[in-house]
């Protein structure tokens, strides 16, 4: 891949933090119910915690493309 997934997902997941963050600041001095800003919250941490699985997957399927071949040269060396 040649790429490093671990900069660029902590990259993305600091951006979707912070657009969090400011959603939340925005949702909870809004005009809105307790209920619907209390749904709204859970809403957004849970998206939050959604992005953080899909870059730890997405960094360990990257990692174990990366390096599968390296686990496989042992394996040929002892076939030959």
């Amino acid at each position: 891949m040649g790429q490093d997934t671990v900069l660029l997902g902590g990259l993305g997941f600091l951006l979707a933090g912070g657009v969090v963050w400011f959603l939340l600041e925005r949702l909870q001095s809004s005009q809105l119910s307790e209920r619907t800003k209390r749904v709204g919250t859970y809403g957004l941490v849970g998206l939050i915690i959604v992005i953080a699985i899909l870059v730890i997957d997405w960094h360990s399927s990257s990692y174990k493309a990366d390096y599968q071949s390296l686990l496989e040269v042992p394996r040929l060396l002892l076939a030959a």
